[in-house]
């Protein structure tokens, strides 16, 4: 139901055409692609000190 809308659609097509432009910009792409690594990274070895902590 929530994607039969033609607005709706289109606003998340935008949406993921805007965060890919934002990712893949020549100028500061790379390097907002390797914090968001850095990131990720940092919140998986925190998920798995979570998990080893309540095993």
């Amino acid at each position: 139901m929530f994607m039969r809308s033609r607005l709706t659609r289109w606003m998340m097509w935008m949406g993921l055409a805007a965060a890919a432009m934002y990712f893949m910009d020549p100028d500061q792409g790379k390097a907002r692609r390797r914090e968001l690594r850095t990131k990720i990274d940092s919140y998986r070895r925190a998920a798995e000190r979570t998990k080893l902590q309540t095993s």
